[in-house]
């Protein structure tokens, strides 16, 4: 068979002619720049302003977006350059009217600027941007994935924070997913709720909330940081060229089958913008009731008034206190297949099986009072109202109790007492609401000592005499037996475990008031704050401090950690 091969295409020869008409052109177009430039640089002059050439400076791609293309380009000027408020802003003429409404509207919007002379050739590299812009503003977050692969190996690797430290020290010129994948490592590895990246005047700072504290990571550099901020913008499909507003995404990890939803807050500073991922790990949260923290007295307590087929049980607590994840705890507990148990959340934070949750859009008009509505034509049995903020919520949420209905709900208030006048003050009913209520619950989160260096000790004098003072009036069932010299408390001496704070995890504090008829009656003459709390300790409610400092002596937590939560009574 004849191997027949392909010919050879020879170059191209250009005539003598061909050759020198370039050239022409070529000199020809140098000569139109060069006369574009000069005359640029003499309106520079006459209008006593700086004079740029675009063409070897370089724009910054976050920043030409602060005007809009069309705008940009009606007035001929483009912002090549941010720091901070101020801008650089390079104009074929200030005189436009064009030119000076968009400049009167940055004002309006709190920028300084600094004007600067350019060509209309040198000006449109800078618009070339915008195509860019459009292009990432496009991307989707299937095309920016978050490889749970290495996430996996990485969380192998990382032990606590001073390892994603070090890791993250070690990966300078290395791809900004690459450090990306260390941070989320990092949180889930540790434990941590948060991430923050908090840009300040010369570096950002990375922080993690682990039980509660915020605690330092490691310092980025300034250009670090803004790779990582694109990028969870883009994860989160947030708009890249907006820095003067807060914004709010989400993007889920699946690691080890279970999907790991990270919620995504960015908004602008004194020096760049501030981000904050909130991670939502299920695996991190306990659901189970027996779990809570709940003494064995309240737990037995608290698992019959569940079963109630009626009335509101309400969490109060400031946020970040478990209420969400104790209310969690109670529904899974009642959840059957034989009742209808639905949901009201802003957001849903843990999906749960055998349930219907819905998510509050206010911008659609699915409030809490109107989504109250709608989930009672539903025929439920149980109902959880993530918040009881309104007057308006607050009665449907009454009628409903009333009504053949158990409901869940929270209340911002510092403890139980707190709910009751809480409640009149939105407008309740105070026989009514004495009919509906049937527990208060009010709650905190404190750290446990960690287990890999918990140590013991003989109590110092004042905490001795602390312990006596605020357990003495117990009751009898409940005060400790032993309260003397002997007595042996713990604290954790700080290991790598436990990042050397001797801390590791949280459990709930609590104290509950069971409306019973004495209650109900209180309730009903519209009493203060205070007259709530006294009948209720009367009446052999445990207050959250001495439900505290009963965990400092089962060795559960310390006298410090209590009274840096819940103060001193």
């Amino acid at each position: 068979m004849t191997d027949i091969q392909p010919k050879k295409s020879s170059p191209k020869k250009y005539s003598p002619i061909e050759v020198k008409t370039s050239k022409v052109a070529e000199t020809l177009a140098n000569l139109r720049r060069k006369e574009e430039e000069q005359a640029a640089i003499k309106l520079a002059e006459e209008l006593k302003l700086p004079y740029i050439n675009l063409a070897a400076i370089p724009v910054d791609l976050d920043v030409v977006g602060i005007i809009n293309e069309k705008k940009a380009k009606a007035a001929k000027m483009a912002v090549f350059q941010k720091m901070d408020r101020d801008l650089k802003i390079a104009a074929v003429n200030t005189n436009l009217e064009t030119t000076k409404e968009i400049l009167k509207e940055l004002k309006n919007n709190d920028y300084s600027y600094k004007i600067f002379i350019c060509s209309l050739r040198s000006l449109e590299k800078a618009w070339k941007c915008y195509q860019d812009l459009d292009r990432l503003n496009k991307e989707i977050t299937g095309r920016v994935e978050i490889s749970a692969e290495v996430i996996k190996k990485l969380k192998e690797e990382i032990k606590n924070i001073s390892d994603v430290k070090q890791k993250i020290e070690k990966t300078k010129g290395a791809a900004t997913s690459k450090v990306l994948e260390i941070i989320l490592s990092g949180t889930l590895q540790n434990d941590a709720s948060d991430a923050h990246l908090e840009a300040k005047e010369e570096n950002c700072i990375l922080r993690y909330r682990i039980d509660g504290i915020l605690q330092d990571v490691v310092f980025l550099s300034l250009q670090v940081y803004h790779l990582i901020l694109n990028r969870i913008k883009l994860l989160s499909e947030m708009k890249l060229n907006v820095h003067n507003a807060a914004q709010d995404g989400h993007f889920t990890i699946t690691l080890d089958k279970i999907d790991i939803e990270v919620r995504v807050s960015v908004i602008p500073g004194d020096h760049g913008e501030n981000i904050v991922m909130r991670i939502l790990n299920p695996k991190t949260i306990s659901l189970e009731l027996d779990n809570l923290g709940l003494r064995n007295d309240l737990l037995e307590k608290m698992k019959e008034e569940i079963k109630k087929p009626n009335g509101m049980i309400i969490t109060t607590g400031p946020t970040g206190s478990g209420k969400t994840t104790a209310l969690y705890a109670f529904i899974k507990r009642v959840a059957t297949r034989k009742v209808k148990v639905i949901t009201l959340e802003d957001p849903i934070e843990y999906r749960l099986q055998g349930i219907t949750q819905t998510q509050i859009e206010s911008d659609r008009g699915y409030t809490f009072a109107n989504g109250l509505r709608a989930i009672l034509r539903q025929d439920p049995d149980i109902i959880l109202v993530g918040e009881i903020r309104d007057q308006e919520t607050a009665k449907i949420s009454i009628h409903a109790a009333l009504t053949g209905h158990l409901v869940f709900s929270t209340l911002h208030t510092n403890d139980a007492a707190g709910a009751i006048p809480r409640f009149i003050d939105m407008k309740a009913n105070p026989s009514i609401l004495s009919a509906a209520l049937n527990v208060v619950i009010a709650q905190r989160l404190i750290r446990k000592i960690c287990k890999k260096c918990k140590t013991a000790y003989n109590p110092t004098k004042q905490e001795l005499q602390t312990l006596k003072n605020v357990l003495s009036d117990l009751p009898k069932d409940i005060m400790p037996s032993v309260l003397d010299k002997n007595l042996k408390i713990y604290k954790g001496k700080g290991c790598d475990f436990c990042n050397s704070t001797g801390y590791k995890g949280r459990i709930g504090i609590f104290e509950v008031i069971l409306i019973d008829n004495e209650m109900e009656k209180l309730i009903s003459s519209s009493p203060s704050h205070v007259e709530v709390q006294e009948k209720a300790i009367k009446k052999g409610m445990i207050t959250m401090y001495q439900d505290g400092l009963l965990k400092v002596l089962d060795g559960i937590t310390t006298i410090e950690e209590v009274e840096n939560v819940i103060g001193k009574e």
